[in-house]
């Protein structure tokens, strides 16, 4: 009772926070994460796999990294504040999306890079709602808060459990009827789980969900991410839909838009997640470059 209690005033006092000022914070406690080491060989190990960074070069971008990753946890607390962050937020190139929101049911394959909770109230903002295709988190408490949080957000958040297909069947009637699904696509998939592609060079598991969403609705597969301007401020970019022969054709080119994303912006990217677990290199090279169609 008394670490509810504990838990609920600490909550209660971030929410009176300016977004700004909580990003300030959140930076500082996760650049002090960083001194002390946590996670922090295997966000050197990956970043250094991936994308060839050593030295003073890496330790910037992962500073970076590390105080990105702080501010988006306080940044989410200050929701429906004094001055929350859903207040500075902008959707870029409005006129596109609204096209794109005309269209049908549309699957967006986001990322864990700068804010991703801001890049879906962005779109839900606008259009009414989006919902987010997600797991549950480890903690129970901690999962039921921030989805309290994301649904003051216009998020509605469809939980996936192995084994029960209710939520995909419900994520295809959504799409079907014309509604907005987001996944976070690069996160890696359970044990016998999700699907081969080439992604940040190696030979991974990457999540399935996007392109299987996108091919059995008709929906479009469309990228997109929340970027952190500053403390508090964000924008939000969404491309164009991508396409593909089957379903490992469209996951692969995902996965390469993906990899130009992050190359493009290592130091709002979540390196601390273990993504590489001692697969070698492709023999293939990936060609990023296809992946910068995205920003065109």
């Amino acid at each position: 009772m008394r670490d509810r209690l504990v838990s609920w005033l600490l909550l209660r006092v971030l929410n009176r926070l300016a977004a700004d000022t909580a990003c300030r914070i959140g930076g500082g406690l996760g650049v002090l994460a960083w001194r002390l080491g946590i996670r922090r060989r295997v966000a050197q190990d990956q970043l250094t796999a991936t994308l060839g960074l050593r030295g003073r070069a890496r330790a910037r971008t992962l500073r970076r990294s590390y105080a990105t990753m702080g501010a988006s946890f306080l940044e989410l607390w200050t929701v429906g504040g004094p001055d929350g962050p859903e207040r500075h937020v902008e959707l870029l190139d409005p006129g596109w999306c609204d096209r794109l929101a005309g269209a049908g049911g549309v699957v967006f394959a986001t990322l864990h890079l700068g804010s991703w909770d801001m890049a879906a109230h962005a779109w839900a903002a606008r259009y009414g709602s989006v919902t987010a295709y997600a797991k549950e988190q480890h903690d129970p408490a901690v999962d039921a808060a921030t989805n309290r949080r994301r649904a003051d957000l216009g998020m509605r958040v469809l939980l996936a459990h192995r084994g029960d297909r209710t939520a995909a069947v419900k994520a295809l009637r959504l799409l079907r009827d014309g509604g907005g699904l987001g996944l976070l696509a690069d996160q890696r998939p359970a044990r016998g789980e999700g699907a081969e592609a080439d992604f940040l060079g190696h030979r991974l598991l990457v999540q399935a969900g996007p392109a299987f969403f996108a091919l059995r609705s008709g929906a479009s597969l469309v990228p997109g991410f929340g970027l952190r301007r500053r403390a508090g401020r964000s924008v939000v970019w969404i491309g164009r839909p991508l396409t593909g022969a089957d379903e490992n054709d469209l996951r692969q080119k995902s996965c390469d838009g993906m990899s130009a994303c992050i190359a493009a912006f290592p130091g709002q990217y979540f390196w601390q997640h273990r993504r590489l677990r001692g697969e070698p290199r492709t023999d293939r090279a990936t060609d990023w470059c296809k992946g910068l169609a995205w920003f065109r």
